[in-house]
């Protein structure tokens, strides 16, 4: 166990080496080149978490939970960035500084807070002139780095718990050399932590469960599991998938495990119990956040997002409840977020660019997520996850146990099945919607394979198959996934396996967060400034204004609002844009290729 654990510790040690310095880069001293430059959704999700700090108000990203905000945060308490002024009774028209920056002030207004005018506090906050936005992504990034490094080590204990100390250090070692978990676990967005802390709360509902039907205490694993779906909860909104997944998977066990009708019926009054206790957690949380929001503003926000009756009369509740008492205040506002999700869900604003056609709001069928799955993860876990798949479809096909016993012994750990539920739950929801765009919003099923694969190689790691130790062949494989890792450095988000072309034409399966979400920015910065370009055409991903960083240099590339660039003038295009046909630069004019995302045409 001692050895497990220093292994476990090296391991989320390594997590924030390559994180961070596959974002911050090596020249820490001119962070204006270094590393990534602030990706597309960290711009609303840096700013916010400051805002909510500042005001104790919730009006900016209100579809995202605040604790990775919050977490982002804490380090820019330390060094002070400059607040903008929010102005109570001036009118600021919406998009002054998204859509024409720099804006004449780098002020901001009430209307805008009410309407959510995310982007546009987002570049006056971020890109003040007194402030450095590089500085203030390297310390947002690194404390969310740490505490995905924190919450993994967490998730090691908690296996190692459950199963053992080997399946959890190989649970812990192929979630940390992955270069799809490192992508996103290094960036200020939702997706690694949230995934983690729902395994949390699984693995901890599974011990619930389980000393429940053994009538055993249950105090230590209820508070453990209330805290973990909370934090789940209040990390990401998908979250919520986890309440029906524990609860049809907790009476389909208690079921099996107890036989009275007393049992389902105490079964069912210890969730509602759980989630009661889950909810009362996330209005506190949140009424720190809500203290200094007037209610009759967050009533007028309530307006603006849904200006049509919700079903069931859910607008004159969350009203009744924004009005009644700090807590269901707070719960008002975690609600409003929730709709917000479900609503985007349903009727998603996308463009896709998939298998080399594009996609709107229908999306791009049931095999966007299947086709990035195996595109975006490394070829050896992908042949760990086969190999699991063959162990247990052999095993339960030639066991010489019944059919019962075969069920009842895997009802015996009930943290697998209660994986298995959740991921049955999670691809019925994600599969039956039209909102694809990024791998990263089926995270929480990728972890939950991963962790039942380490669960697979760990009861065969000591067996041999044809004279062949399974201990020597996973460790080969294991080898390959850490040489596959550091090959990859520090181009994490743009990562595709070889089988799928590579960074270099993994973009010809699709883009999007999947390959390109602003991050080579500062390499254009670099290259404009070295070749001394004084003026240059523009179309990247991202959100950043170039405009910060280059000045006159920058000109907006969009053909069909401007004139042609004339001859001899210099284009730099996103490959994505390219290949969504918007520009048809000849290649013949390419003179240069920018990190994984960006190409440099001179006409």
């Amino acid at each position: 166990m001692k050895k497990h654990l220093i292994i476990a510790i090296s391991l989320s040690i390594s997590f924030v080496i390559l994180s961070f310095f596959s974002v911050a880069g090596f020249q820490l001293n001119n962070l204006r080149y270094s590393g990534s430059a602030i990706t597309t959704d960290e711009l609303a999700h840096i700013a916010s978490g400051y805002y909510y700090l500042k005001t104790g108000r919730y009006f900016l990203n209100v579809e995202h939970p605040p604790l990775v905000k919050d977490l982002s945060s804490l380090p820019l308490v330390l060094i002070n960035p400059i607040f903008p002024k929010i102005y109570q009774d001036f009118i600021i028209t919406e998009g002054y500084a998204w859509e024409h920056y720099p804006p004449q002030e780098f002020i901001f207004s009430k209307n805008l807070e009410i309407r959510n005018a995310q982007w546009d506090f987002a570049r006056i906050f971020l890109f003040n002139p007194q402030n450095n936005p590089d500085v203030i992504a390297l310390w947002s990034r690194l404390s969310i780095i740490v505490f995905n490094a924190l919450s993994l080590f967490l998730l090691y204990l908690t296996v190692a718990k459950s199963w053992t100390a080997r399946a959890a250090t190989i649970s812990l070692f192929l979630i940390v050399f992955s270069q799809f978990n490192l992508a996103h676990g290094s960036l200020v967005t939702m997706d690694v932590m949230s995934s983690v802390l729902q395994m949390l709360a699984l693995f901890s509902f599974a011990h619930y469960i389980k000393n429940v039907a053994e009538r055993k205490k249950t105090i230590s694993s209820f508070v453990a599991t209330a805290l973990f779906l909370s934090l789940a909860l209040l990390s990401k909104f998908s979250s919520a998938i986890l309440i029906p997944s524990m609860f049809i998977g907790g009476i389909i066990y208690i079921t099996i495990a107890k036989k009275h009708w007393r049992d389902f019926f105490q079964y069912i009054a210890r969730f509602t119990c759980l989630v009661m206790t889950a909810l009362l957690f996330i209005s506190v949380f949140y009424y720190a956040h809500t203290f200094n929001m007037d209610g009759s503003d967050m009533v007028a926000q309530i307006h603006y997002y849904y200006p049509h009756d919700l079903p069931f009369g859910i607008k004159e509740v969350l009203t009744t409840f924004v009005f009644s008492n700090p807590l269901l205040k707070g719960l008002a506002q975690y609600a409003n977020g929730v709709l917000m999700v479900f609503s985007r869900m349903n009727s998603a604003h996308q463009q896709i660019f998939f298998m080399g056609n594009v996609y709107g709001s229908e999306g791009a069928g049931l095999m966007y997520f299947p086709i990035l799955y195996f595109s975006k993860l490394s070829i050896g876990l992908l042949v760990l996850n086969l190999i699991s798949f063959l162990i247990i479809a052999l095993r339960f096909t030639f066991s010489k146990d019944t059919l019962s016993r075969r069920v009842k012994s895997f009802f015996n750990n009930p943290a697998s099945f209660l994986i298995t539920v959740f991921i049955f739950f999670y691809s019925a929801t994600t599969l039956s919607s039209n909102l694809q765009i990024g791998l990263r919003h089926i995270m929480p099923i990728i972890l939950g394979l991963t962790i039942l694969t380490a669960k697979t190689i760990d009861s065969f790691w000591d067996k041999n198959f044809l004279k062949i130790k399974f201990s020597s062949l996973f460790s080969i494989i294991f080898v390959v996934i850490f040489l596959s890792v550091l090959n990859a450095f520090p181009n994490y988000l743009s990562y595709y396996n070889y089988f799928a072309g590579g960074k270099e034409r993994g973009y010809k399966i699709a883009t999007d967060s999947n390959f390109d979400w602003g991050q080579d920015a500062k390499k254009l910065i670099r290259w404009i400034d070295e070749n001394d370009i004084k003026k240059i055409y523009i179309d990247i991903e991202g959100n950043i204004p170039l405009q910060w960083y280059i000045g006159d240099a920058y000109r907006v590339l969009d053909v069909q609002k401007y004139p042609h660039p004339e001859a001899g003038s210099y284009i730099a295009v996103a490959i994505s844009k390219y290949e969504l046909k918007k520009y048809d630069f000849p290649l013949e004019n390419l003179i240069s290729h920018i990190g994984s995302t960006i190409l440099i045409f001179k006409l």
